[in-house]
């Protein structure tokens, strides 16, 4: 009984071992393709009656043109639409570790580069997936939650080119004030 015991030991904790990273991938799973079905409360609303003129009309629904739509929105003498090829994000998306499931899914444009000479060289004809979101919030739906304010340099090279206002240190009070971060140690740096 005793070797039949040792025999079985390394059985039962590969099975366990399995499980913890099996369940959490099968919810995960049933989550994202069954999404709709479970939770349609958490769709944005989809008008079925458009109008026949609106004020504004924003295409995409990603980071810029959800921001602007709600901008708009605030004023109700304006009417505004928000159109979005995508449809609405899944739980899985709140997870940042899970983030590259939903590339390559129906929430991703699936571009690819064209192919690089130095880059993407383990990639079939040197070709990387270039994720793109096809999804309310956009791009950052799939981006790992990754915040960029963007390279100084640009914001100062496009005012120099004649557009008064977009530098840096212009633009920079409006990134602080969209991050409302009100951490004491970095919300001044």
């Amino acid at each position: 009984m005793a070797s039949l015991l040792l025999s079985t030991a390394p059985l039962a904790s590969s099975v366990f071992t399995a499980s913890l990273w099996f369940m959490p991938a099968l919810l995960a799973a049933i989550a994202y393709y069954k999404y709709d079905e479970i939770d349609p409360e958490s769709r944005p609303i989809d008008r079925k009656e458009l109008f026949a003129e609106y004020d504004f009309i924003i295409v995409g629904a990603g980071s810029a043109g959800a921001v602007v739509a709600n901008r708009l929105s605030e004023d109700p003498a304006f009417s505004v639409l928000l159109l979005e090829a995508g449809g609405d994000e899944t739980e899985i998306s709140d997870v940042p570790a899970l983030a590259g499931y939903l590339q390559l899914s129906k929430m991703d444009w699936i571009y690819k580069t064209e192919p690089q000479e130095s880059a993407c060289l383990a990639m079939a004809g040197r070709r990387c997936n270039w994720p793109r979101g096809k999804v309310m919030g956009g791009s950052s739906v799939l981006n790992y939650m990754l915040y960029v304010r963007g390279n100084r340099r640009d914001y100062d090279q496009w005012e120099a080119l004649g557009n008064p206002g977009w530098g840096f240190n212009t633009v920079l009070h409006y990134f602080k004030k969209s991050e409302d971060n009100r951490n004491p140690y970095i919300a001044k740096n």
